[in-house]
């Protein structure tokens, strides 16, 4: 099997998917294409990916690595690790176990009631969740992409004068 660096971006000729692999991926029972590799675009970096793929603010970054590095903890505890109030921290929790980042669990309490532990989830567990989310990612941002130029066609094409009529510059 090889390493996510070794693997490559292909794209489906028939129904546009990509996919990332080591050039024997199949979509629509066709053997998918490698994509062009020159780009004009830097190369993000791991905190440009988080903040852009995911929505993770410098804050939920300070909480996730602290949750990582930290294993088991409570809100109360973060709270006073990060200097963020408990409902900020809570917040933040919240979104990383959507990502599927931390994993939270509730404990009883031998005095009643009960509280929620946050532990960090494995890494294989954590870089297929957000594999997951990004390949979901990528797919609304082609779809994104797909329309803008179906946007700016149909606007120069319906267009009578010379003056801009794509919606984004009238903004």
């Amino acid at each position: 099997m090889s390493s996510p660096s070794d693997s490559k971006l292909f794209e489906c000729e028939s129904c546009g998917n990509f996919g990332f692999g080591d050039g024997k991926i199949v979509c629509c029972e066709e053997r998918m294409q490698p994509v062009e590799e020159d780009r004009s675009v830097s190369d993000p970096s791991l905190e440009e990916l988080l903040a852009t793929v995911f929505d993770m603010s410098e804050t939920e970054m300070d909480i996730c690595l602290c949750v990582m590095e930290g294993g088991e903890q409570t809100v109360p505890d973060l709270a006073e690790q990060v200097g963020y109030d408990r409902s900020s921290v809570s917040r933040h929790l919240e979104h990383l176990v959507e990502l599927g980042v931390i994993d939270r669990r509730r404990r009883l309490l031998e005095s009643g009631g009960h509280i929620y532990v946050y532990t960090p989830n494995g890494a294989d567990e954590v870089s297929r969740s957000l594999r997951d989310e990004f390949a979901g990612w990528v797919k609304d941002a082609a779809v994104l992409i797909d329309s803008l130029s179906r946007e700016k066609v149909q606007a120069m094409v319906a267009s009578e004068t010379q003056d801009p009529q794509w919606k984004i510059y009238q903004k």
